[in-house]
């Protein structure tokens, strides 16, 4: 992962999403945490998925929002929507997946894929953008990049994602029962 406050770089987070896809997804067992060469872990793999940090922005003193937690956020959606504009010149559109269900704490993380599991165990609830099914030098995957941000101070971070199953948002419960 990129130390906090580094300058984003679309190129080195497209080829980090290149290494990605080329690792294998393990097809089962429990979801394990890989260190870092510095603090914390650079990502996590379990069942179906792999999921690496890229970048995190500075982090925003104060624990609330103000100029400085906005230009935090302001430059991690900008580095988001560069990175998604690079990836779709290779995959073409991407579809949105939202992570509302979760953002409004209405999903058991035990009934979901593991991969959003591990998204909210770091409380990751950005909102993925998904290509796929992709080639990859290990067959069809799919591809997620999001931004989220796991404490009020703490640096938005970009993460990306690759499965061997489709990423397909969670549907709120009781959403197909309430009048619209």
């Amino acid at each position: 992962m990129k130390a906090s406050g580094t300058r984003a770089d679309v190129t080195e987070a497209v080829s980090a999403v290149d290494a990605l896809l080329s690792r294998p997804v393990p097809p089962n067992g429990p979801t394990q945490r890989e260190p870092s060469r510095g603090e914390g872990w650079s990502g996590s793999h379990g069942a179906g998925f792999r999921l690496w940090f890229l970048w995190e922005s500075r982090a925003c003193s104060g624990g609330a929002p103000g100029p400085e937690w906005d230009a935090a956020r302001k430059e991690a959606e900008k580095f988001l929507a560069a990175l998604t504009r690079a990836l779709e010149e290779r995959w073409g559109p991407h579809r949105e997946v939202s992570m509302r269900a979760f953002r409004l704490g209405d999903v058991d993380d035990g009934s979901v894929l593991p991969l959003f599991a591990e998204l909210g165990a770091f409380d990751l609830y950005g909102d993925l953008m998904v290509w796929g099914p992709v080639g990859s030098p290990r067959g069809p995957r799919w591809v997620a990049v999001s931004v989220g941000q796991c404490d009020e101070d703490g640096p938005h971070v970009l993460v990306a994602a690759v499965t061997d199953v489709p990423i397909e948002e969670v549907e709120e419960p009781g959403a197909r029962h309430r009048t619209r």
